[in-house]
């Protein structure tokens, strides 16, 4: 498969589908951007960037936590670290949606496409699609403003961006 041909399935197989359910692109990223959470499946690129892949990882977070580097986002922030839930959307699908720690640097797959058969890529964009749209979109949706506050508080390191978090989620319960 091409890089043209994966960029052609990725937004048919996964924009595409996915739009139908608020998602818009942003560039090669994905966002469901509403009043109330922000899911983003964002391509990483730099050191992260390999040829013939995409590295990716699936993010999200209540809109009103204020971003790293400014307040609140007027628009989905494709920073990873602005976000406290963050997964592997292929590896992870099946296992816990808790709060892990991922402050420093965090866990991301790599989804290979050049020299795959076709029909193999196209699976994978699929079982993708599936998982955010049957796993982490219903999970996204009933996370609750406590139990994710709970969450970091339980499952946390105490980092700064942590107490940000839960000085924002204090503010709005």
């Amino acid at each position: 498969m091409t890089k043209d041909d994966f960029e052609a399935a990725f937004d048919e197989r996964l924009g595409s589908r996915l739009s139908a359910f608020g998602f818009s692109s942003y560039g090669r990223h994905l966002s469901l951007f509403n009043d109330t959470i922000t899911l983003s499946l964002i391509r990483l690129g730099g050191r992260l960037a390999r040829t013939g892949s995409i590295s990716q990882v699936l993010c999200c977070r209540h809109t009103f936590l204020r971003e790293m580097e400014n307040g609140v986002p007027l628009k989905p922030t494709f920073e990873v670290h602005d976000y406290p839930f963050k997964f592997r959307p292929l590896e992870d699908a099946a296992g816990d949606k808790s709060y892990r720690p991922q402050n420093l640097s965090f866990d991301y797959e790599r989804l290979r496409w050049e020299g795959v058969e076709d029909q193999s890529v196209i699976e994978k964009l699929d079982m993708l699609a599936t998982h955010i749209e049957e796993t982490y979109l219903p999970w996204a949706n009933s996370l609750s403003l406590e139990k994710a506050a709970t969450q970091i508080e339980q499952n946390g390191e105490d980092a700064w961006c942590e107490r940000r978090w839960l000085e924002d989620y204090g503010a709005h319960i």
